[in-house]
């Protein structure tokens, strides 16, 4: 339910996937306290992250949040389908570890993707 699909190609399940809103415009409070200004839109935020993925699966994540946009399908649990919007997102990094074998794993993933 929580998977991720960026321009069609699916990225590893996250550990952690949250939505959020981000409310643009501007806003203050008037001498009654009172909070007034202008509501442009209210955007969704997706944030996911990995403990832990093999070297594929993180230049999977890479190669899909490349590009500034890109068509993001995810579930919108408020239509409670799943959805794609253009979104930009934020390639998050990660920390590389060795495994025993030398083989090389990345930890802390995480990224974010913020509707246009």
């Amino acid at each position: 339910m929580t998977g991720i699909n960026i321009d069609g190609g699916r990225l590893p399940s996250p550990d952690t996937f949250s939505i959020g809103y981000e409310t643009i415009g501007s806003f203050e409070r008037n001498a009654n306290g009172n909070l007034v200004g202008d509501l442009v839109a209210v955007k969704v935020a997706i944030s996911a992250s990995w403990r832990m993925l093999d070297n594929a699966s993180f230049k999977r994540i890479l190669g899909g949040t490349k590009p500034f946009f890109a068509n993001v399908e995810y579930y919108d649990p408020e239509r409670g389908a799943r959805v794609t919007k253009l979104m930009h997102t934020r390639p998050g990094g990660g920390k590389v570890a060795l495994d025993a074998a030398g083989q090389i794993w990345w930890k802390d993933v995480a990224c974010v993707f913020v509707e246009r």
